[in-house]
């Protein structure tokens, strides 16, 4: 098994210029910093929502496309980079090759903001058609640098799977990958060698990823075209498919690098290996096989839309979330259960993150079940789940990795602790208003909200509040930590 050592010189004996710790200590930085800058404008839309601060409905909307698709694309960026941390050990890959992903990703959120907040973009996070084009108030320069931006950041997430995928061939074969080698006897290789889970959730995630980002690529192009030539004839139903094709997928996709994230960090602490078998290798096949078929469940208002494709996309939703899913959450708790677990910022923000998987992923079911659909999805239901399993899943992982990347093995003060309690009765009173205003109806989406969607807002704008005073005091810990153990701690894969 290739592993790498600090220093400048990467496994083929290039000089790189950066060691791959100091990149993916940067693109954490940059990757907070985006969060808490994308945190603060989710606020502000919250604010205006519960009549706290004025925004016009154009400026409204800028910020609404900006949050959503820039939270996506930060979160794709870190939970890439952590995931590529452990898989690097495993895996002869590149640094400079993660570099250039991060510098696609990172241009195509700048484009994507200069866009919105210089040019005024604002059609929504799902940019569906035709709202980009008609009835719009945006000069047209800034319609056609968004869709760069999103272009770029599709790239990058290209380029990051590309690689793992590549590195995976050469070390395993696509089939052994998978660890379908532990289900087939035949496939099994004369020295034994069987991938790990990080390796396997690796394996799946970078083959829906290239699926993801060529539809992604077709969207754009098809979008660009019509930009440049507005003759260009565009399907209204073929772009919203595509449209949920490429971003349902690749946000659910955060969740399964988190999840190889976990396999690999999670044994730290509790001084337990996690072991390949054949559960894992069958949940992670039938994921590899239904998570790119989930996205028609955002379509089942739209009569057009072949019923045997919607139909699909509902049993897909459940095939695909369950396994990797119930295994994950499974097998940290064998892996705690009677361990001498060590309680740290990185191993309560992993188990807390499971949690918010769970939560999140059933109300997510909830919503794709067709007779729950027709009355929650156009409301508050749907950002809550997303939400829950982002903000309260996939977001806890990233900062437990932060944690681990930075040592912790030190227990938390009394001060860490405070900040980590606040952090969470921030999140769950957060989280709760979206479910609160999803049962009462509250429509998504909207400047001006019914009754009590304002004060549902007022209230959530109070919990964001405390959730970023927690955030900060949490990341101001975890930085310090990062300091006190200095630039060449490191450990080994288990």
């Amino acid at each position: 098994m290739p592993t790498e050592q600090m220093g400048a010189v990467d496994l083929h004996g290039g000089d790189v210029g950066v060691t791959p710790r100091w990149m993916v200590g940067v693109s954490l930085v940059i990757g907070f910093g985006l969060i808490f800058f994308l945190g603060m404008v989710g606020g502000v839309m919250k604010a205006a929502q519960g009549n706290l601060v004025h925004l016009s409905p154009s400026t409204f909307y800028a910020l609404l496309t900006l949050h959503g698709d820039g939270m996506i694309s930060t979160v794709v960026l870190l939970t890439a980079v952590a995931h590529w941390y452990f898989l690097r050990r495993l895996l002869n890959l590149r640094v400079e090759v993660l570099v250039f992903a991060v510098l696609a990703i990172v241009w195509g959120l700048v484009a994507a903001a200069v866009a919105i907040l210089i040019g005024g973009f604002g059609p929504g996070w799902t940019f569906l058609y035709p709202l980009p084009f008609i009835g719009n108030t945006w000069p047209v320069w800034s319609t056609g640098l968004f869709f760069f931006g999103v272009l770029f950041v599709g790239i990058g997430f290209a380029i990051f799977c590309l690689d793992i995928l590549a590195g995976i061939i050469r070390e395993y074969g696509v089939l052994n990958g998978l660890a379908l080698d532990t289900i087939f006897p035949r496939l099994r290789r004369a020295d034994g060698k069987v991938a790990p889970p990080t390796v396997i959730a690796a394996t799946m995630v970078s083959i829906d990823g290239i699926l993801t980002a060529a539809a992604g690529t077709v969207l754009v192009v098809d979008l660009l075209a019509h930009w440049a030539m507005p003759h260009f004839p565009v399907d209204p139903l073929w772009i919203k498919n595509l449209t949920y094709f490429f971003g349902h997928t690749i946000a659910n996709l955060t969740i399964y690098l988190s999840a190889g994230v976990i396999y690999a960090a999670l044994p730290h602490y509790t001084g337990r290996p996690w072991h390949t078998n054949r559960v894992y290798a069958i949940s992670w096949t039938t994921s590899l096989l239904f998570v790119p078929w989930a996205w028609p469940h955002h379509l089942y208002m739209d009569f057009v839309q072949a019923p045997w494709l919607q139909i699909f996309g509902e049993a897909s939703t459940y095939i695909a979330t369950i396994p990797a899913a119930v295994v994950t959450i499974f097998g940290a708790l064998l892996l705690v259960y009677r361990s001498e677990m060590r309680w740290r910022i990185g191993s309560t923000f992993f188990m807390a993150g499971l949690l918010g998987w769970l939560v999140g992923g059933v109300a997510a079911m909830i919503d794709a079940t067709i007779p729950f659909n027709e009355v929650l999805h156009n409301t508050l239901w749907v950002p809550a789940h997303f939400h829950t399993y982002l903000l309260g899943g996939v977001f806890l992982f990233v900062i437990g990795f932060a944690s681990y990347f930075a040592g912790d093995d030190a227990p938390p003060t009394r001060l860490t602790k405070t900040f980590e309690w606040v952090f969470f009765i921030g999140m769950i009173g957060f989280l709760a208003m979206f479910y609160a205003g999803g049962i009462e109806g509250v429509p998504r989406r909207e400047a001006v909200q019914p009754v009590p969607g304002p004060l549902l807002a007022v209230i959530g704008t109070a919990f964001a509040a405390v959730l970023l005073i927690g955030m900060t005091g949490l990341l101001i810990e975890i930085f310090r930590r990062g300091q006190r153990n200095g630039a060449t701690h490191e450990r080994e894969v288990t």
